[in-house]
């Protein structure tokens, strides 16, 4: 094992001590224990980092998406299927992002507000489910909210309306809204509208 890699490891290993950790002891078929050794080795990261990070990512998904029953699918698929759909159909199923986000917020026992939806709901969508890619800023209360996605056109729309509608379900007044071929830019103050 090279210096690097060994100082890399042991940095890995300090900070989690520092957040906090429970050691736990698992049995894994050796198939299983060769396929994530490789995997680990090419992302050249330790073998702890990788299973804690696929693990944070299943129980992130199966808390934050399979909370209400959820369907996968490939995503030119998906998208040949949202190309068929009306604009009328498609401002009409926008409409239900709010009430789908309350729901899903109200089995966590999360807040419906503007922070909790954008962490617990933007970026999980964006980190696991292939909708977009989110960033988002905020600057002396300015908002900026960025989605990117590659499923073309109608589903940058959807997009679109669907944040839009979520974004008025909090009274939020959208200062702007820049569309630019498969990226949408909303900017807004948390001033709430009345």
């Amino acid at each position: 094992m090279t210096n690097c890699i060994y100082h890399k490891k042991m940095m890995h290993e300090n900070l989690e001590n520092r957040v906090g950790s429970h050691r736990v002891t698992l049995r894994l078929p050796n198939s299983v224990s060769s396929i994530l050794k490789k995997e680990a080795d090419k992302r050249d990261l330790p073998l702890n980092a990788l299973i804690t990070k696929i693990l944070f990512k299943n129980v992130s998904f199966d808390m934050q998406i399979n909370a209400l029953p959820a369907v996968t699918m490939f995503d030119f698929l998906f998208s040949r299927m949202i190309d068929k759909i009306s604009d009328i159909d498609l401002e009409e199923i926008a409409k239900e992002g709010p009430d789908a986000v309350r729901k899903l917020f109200a089995i966590q026992g999360i807040e419906y507000k503007l922070d909790e939806i954008t962490e617990n709901h933007f970026v999980v969508m964006s980190k696991y489910c292939g909708w977009f890619s989110f960033t988002n800023t905020v600057k002396n209360d300015q908002y900026r909210l960025i989605f990117e996605t590659q499923l073309g056109s109608k589903w940058l729309q959807f997009i679109v309306l669907y944040v839009t509608n979520i974004l008025e379900s909090l009274h939020i007044r959208i200062d702007s809204k820049t569309v630019h071929e498969n990226v949408v830019i909303f900017s807004f103050s948390k001033k709430i509208i009345i």
